[in-house]
């Protein structure tokens, strides 16, 4: 795959991270537990990246998982976070200043990852556009965020 089509993949996600929020916040609405909602969406998603494991055949990667590093583990862990936040957020800030905080945390710390090669990624250092282009985003999200 060349650049432009990876580049397509997350922002598909993105795309669903913005339409999972108010889609979640209704089921928090109608079962009344953020934490119930989380599992009921964490429960289907993992019944669904199952039936696509087995599908392809690759049951026998899982085998491999006691290789990863303790680190490795915290994704679920932050995603849980995520989705129970948004959950929390969205109907009381809306989704747009929810998401834009959400970019904020994360440009912020994934720029703090590029620094410091956390979790086994490059190193990259940081510039003043880099920190720039977060001061931007903090800008948004303050302006977004304003109650008028």
């Amino acid at each position: 795959m060349d650049r432009i089509a990876y580049s397509l993949l997350p922002l598909a996600g993105g795309i669903l991270l913005a339409v999972q929020a108010p889609v979640n916040a209704r089921l928090r609405t109608v079962v009344g537990s953020p934490l119930a909602a989380g599992l009921v969406s964490f429960a289907l998603g993992a019944a669904l990246l199952l039936i696509l494991t087995l599908a392809v055949g690759q049951v026998g990667a899982i085998s491999k998982v006691g290789e990863a590093p303790w680190w490795a583990f915290l994704g679920g862990f932050c995603g849980t976070a995520l989705v129970v936040g948004t959950l929390v957020a969205v109907p009381r800030i809306g989704v747009l200043a929810t998401f834009v905080a959400v970019i904020v945390g994360e440009v912020a710390t994934a720029t703090a990852i590029d620094r410091f090669g956390w979790f086994g990624t490059a190193r990259i250092p940081i510039t003043w556009d880099r920190l720039l282009a977060i001061a931007l985003l903090v800008i948004s999200l303050a302006l977004i965020a304003r109650r008028r």
